[in-house]
C-alpha cells in the first residue's frame, strides 16, 4: 500500500512538471490538495519503509509545499495532519509556528475546556469529532503539553455525556485520542460529589446508577413518594 502511494505521488508531481514544462503553470506556486496533506500524514507513519530513489523528488517536492502552503487551507482537520507530518519528518521550524496558530485560535471554558470553532459538513475533515481528536495527537506528540491535552479530552468527554458520537468512526478515534494519549482516563474512579438535600448521592450503594468508565456520568430517579420539599436544593462539589 505504501509503495501504490508513493507511485501516486510521483504521479502527481510528473503531472505539475508537465504543465510546467508547457509554461501553463510554475512549480513554486500553490499545487498541494488535501490529497498530498493526507499522502504526507500517513507516510509519516512507515518511516522505516525506505523512500526510493525514484520517489525522493516528488516526496520532497510535496513536503515543501505542505511547509510552504498550510496556511492556504483554514481547515483544522488538515493543518492538524500536517503538523504531525512535519514533525515526524523532523522539520523543526513549521510545526512550532502552527502550535502558535492553533492556540491563537482556539477557545478555553472551564467547562468545556479547550476547543476550536470547527467548520461542520459532509466532508471527512470536517468531523468536529475526529477534528478533537486529532489536535489532541498534535499536542501530546508535537508540543508534549499535557495540560492542553486534558483540556481538549474534557471536550471529548463534555460530547459523549451530552449526546454521543455519532458515528462510529468517531467513537474510535475518541477512544484512540482518551486512552492513548495523556493521562489514562480510566486510571481515576473518583467522582463528583452530589447531594440532594441532605442526602450524599452514591451511586454504588442505588441499584438504579450505574458509572460509566471515563465520564463518571450515572443517573438515577426517585418515586414519586420518595420527594420531599429539602430535595430542592442540590449542590455539587468537583472530587
Amino acid at each position: 500500500s505504501v509503495q501504490y502511494m508513493d507511485q501516486q505521488i510521483v504521479s502527481d508531481y510528473n503531472k505539475l512538471k508537465e504543465a510546467a514544462r508547457r509554461k501553463e503553470i510554475k512549480l513554486e506556486d500553490n499545487h498541494i490538495s488535501y490529497y498530498q496533506y493526507h499522502y504526507l500524514y500517513t507516510r509519516s507513519y512507515f518511516k522505516d519503509i525506505v523512500i526510493e530513489d525514484d520517489v525522493k523528488e516528488a516526496f520532497a517536492y510535496f513536503l515543501g509545499q505542505a511547509k510552504k502552503y498550510w496556511l492556504s487551507s483554514d481547515n483544522l482537520y488538515m493543518q492538524g495532519m500536517t503538523c504531525l507530518a512535519l514533525n515526524r519528518f523532523d522539520d523543526k521550524v513549521t510545526p512550532p509556528a502552527m502550535i502558535k496558530s492553533f492556540s491563537e485560535r482556539a477557545l478555553h471554558s472551564e467547562e468545556m475546556g479547550m476547543y476550536w470553532k470547527n467548520e461542520h459538513g459532509w466532508y471527512w475533515y470536517q468531523a468536529p469529532i475526529e477534528t478533537q481528536a486529532l489536535m489532541i495527537e498534535v499536542y501530546d506528540e508535537v508540543t508534549k503539553d499535557p495540560k492542553s491535552v486534558e483540556d481538549m479530552k474534557a471536550w471529548l468527554l463534555k460530547q459523549k455525556q451530552t449526546q454521543d458520537w455519532r458515528t462510529t468512526k468517531a467513537t474510535v478515534e475518541a477512544c484512540y485520542a482518551l486512552l492513548r494519549r495523556g493521562a489514562d482516563a480510566l486510571a481515576s474512579d473518583r467522582l463528583v460529589e452530589i447531594k440532594v438535600g441532605n442526602e450524599v448521592i452514591d451511586p454504588t450503594k442505588r441499584p438504579d446508577a450505574k458509572v460509566e468508565a471515563g465520564t463518571g456520568y450515572f443517573k438515577t430517579a426517585w418515586q414519586a413518594n420518595e420527594i420531599k420539599p429539602e430535595m430542592g436544593k442540590i449542590t455539587i462539589t468537583k472530587p
